[in-house]
């Protein structure tokens, strides 16, 4: 047998400035919905986003009550909504169910992570001059990413540039619902809206569902999430750390503003 000399390792370090991740489950009319991985922060916020997102509700006047629940491995979110949403919430789940291997499900389930929105009103891409010291702006509103990092941060910005909110969380998809989960409670609109993460598709149909204008990423867009967005007629505009920013827009200076039309 070889013999192990024993070595004396350091204590583990403490946990407590690390970004806190639990098990958020919820419940719709005391039906099971979701199980997600969030920072257990504004989660009346999210659960209001979240549900928005999912096509469930249209304005926050269909949640009805939302108890926040600590539970042994997580947190409980119990919402009701109005009798009329359930329709939704059914269609939903009717979509999810089906027999396995069946070709017809697998074009559902597409449809479902593509769903046909509203195309916006053609705007005019953003000035640029509202972009500088953007970055700077975020640093200081990213209160807990400066404390534990690890997270990703969903920005409200006002008309010229200045932010008004702000919320984070562990998952960007998160983050953005939390955003425009407390937009809804507060019955703010906001036509820019700003995630620090990269831009997916998923962040371009929240954007866009919410009747956003502008979105903007501080990593690239994917290609399908500059199509989308396009399609719908939302701008996109990546800001990179160093070079100059990038705006993605079906809006040309010959188009009337304010009208819609498909852009593919």
């Amino acid at each position: 047998m070889p013999a192990y000399t024993p070595v004396n390792l350091p204590a583990s370090p403490a946990l407590d400035h690390l970004v806190e991740e639990v098990a958020v489950a919820i419940n719709i009319n005391g039906i099971n919905h979701a199980v997600m991985m969030a920072t257990p922060d504004d989660l009346d916020d999210f659960a209001v986003g979240f549900l928005f997102g999912e096509g469930i509700i249209r304005h926050n006047h269909e949640v009805h009550d939302i108890q926040v629940t600590p539970a042994e491995q997580g947190i409980v979110l119990d919402v009701t909504i109005a009798n009329r949403s359930l329709a939704a919430l059914t269609e939903h789940k009717r979509r999810l169910t089906g027999a396995t291997g069946c070709g017809i499900c697998g074009v559902a389930a597409v449809e479902q992570a593509l769903p046909a929105l509203s195309v916006l009103p053609l705007t005019p891409p953003l000035d640029g001059a509202l972009l500088a010291g953007l970055r700077a702006q975020i640093a200081q509103w990213q209160l807990k990413g400066q404390q534990h990092g690890a997270l990703h941060a969903a920005l409200a910005l006002d008309a010229e540039g200045r932010i008004l909110h702000c919320r984070e969380d562990i998952g960007r998809h998160n983050a953005l619902d939390k955003l425009i989960g407390l937009l809804l409670r507060q019955h703010s609109a906001c036509d820019t809206l700003v995630v620090t993460s990269r831009c997916g598709s998923e962040l371009v149909q929240k954007a866009a569902r919410f009747g956003a204008r502008h979105l903007i990423c501080l990593a690239s867009p994917s290609q399908l999430a500059v199509r989308l967005a396009l399609k719908y007629n939302l701008n996109v505009v990546h800001i990179p750390k160093f070079d100059a920013p990038v705006s993605y827009s079906s809006y040309r200076p010959a188009d009337p503003i304010g009208e819609c039309h498909e852009s593919y």
